[in-house]
């Protein structure tokens, strides 16, 4: 579990760092809090934020979930490909605004990889 452990640890940095970019951006672009509208470069920063931290509801609990019933290993590479998909989408959103699809898409792959994987572990552990 211990690469586990490890990608929970890089994601939950790449979160901070989604935080400390959209704090830097408030001010940048001159939006005083509580406001998240006002200038549409900042709105992408803040919606990068929002949907990273919409993710981590499911793909944490899962990748743990698949790490102890399935394979450590597998939770982990799988996991390290949902933050490369997360960098990606970043990337791209915060450029372009539409260019956050195949981030999106990698990110939400490996989600739906960690929840069925630990479908199928917790439901094999049952038989």
């Amino acid at each position: 579990m211990k690469y586990v452990y490890l990608v929970t640890l890089l994601i939950l940095v790449e979160y901070l760092i989604m935080g400390y970019l959209v704090s830097k951006a408030r001010v940048r672009f001159k939006v005083k809090a509580p406001a998240v509208t006002g200038h549409p470069e900042f709105e992408r920063y803040f919606r990068v934020q929002q949907n990273t931290i919409e993710q981590l509801v499911v793909v944490l609990p899962a990748m743990w979930i698949f790490g102890l019933m399935l394979n450590p290993l597998w939770a982990a590479v799988i996991g390290f490909v949902f933050v490369l998909g997360r960098v990606y989408y970043a990337y791209g959103y915060i450029k372009t605004g539409g260019g956050r699809h195949y981030g999106f898409m990698i990110g939400m792959y490996a989600t739906i990889a960690l929840l069925v994987g630990a479908m199928i572990g917790t439901l094999t552990a049952f038989f």
